[in-house]
């Protein structure tokens, strides 16, 4: 082998790469921890969403959960930023809108939105180009799903 190939091989040793619904999941699990925090209900409802979309429909719970799983770890090991970063690569355009559906509806099942969170939502939708209009029509109709109120202006 020459050296070439032994310093580009290593370089590429440390690159991630996401199939599609590992890309879509990880999106999913960046949301969850964007507030550091990780409650039951939002572990949940992620294998819930996960396992209703077209996307996921050969995994079995098994192997949604190990995915889940993993994802996990390399979100310990990577962080949340780094991760949605990492699944934005590999996520197909036109799943970057359900995308943002399935992070609005975690981000509400446990009835708080907090700054982190909603600093990362903000982020989101300009990380996957998802118009202000529609994502504010998005997150409304979620708000609206979860009886959640908005507050109002003055």
């Amino acid at each position: 082998m020459s050296i070439l190939n032994k310093i580009f091989k290593g370089a590429d040793e440390g690159r991630i790469s996401l199939s599609t619904p590992e890309a879509f999941a990880a999106i999913a699990v960046s949301a969850i921890s964007a507030d550091g925090y990780m409650r039951d209900e939002e572990r949940d409802r992620i294998v819930v969403l996960l396992s209703e979309l077209p996307l996921f429909q050969g995994y079995s719970q098994q192997r949604l959960t190990n995915l889940l799983e993993k994802l996990f770890e390399l979100l310990s090991v990577k962080g949340t930023y780094s991760l949605l970063a990492i699944a934005r690569e590999f996520l197909p355009a036109e799943l970057q809108e359900p995308a943002f559906v399935v992070v609005s509806d975690l981000l509400l099942v446990d009835g708080v939105l907090s700054a982190k969170e909603r600093e990362f939502l903000t982020h989101l939708w300009q990380m996957l180009d998802v118009p202000a209009d529609r994502a504010s029509q998005i997150f409304e109709q979620k708000v609206e799903e979860y009886n959640l109120r908005t507050p109002q202006k003055k």
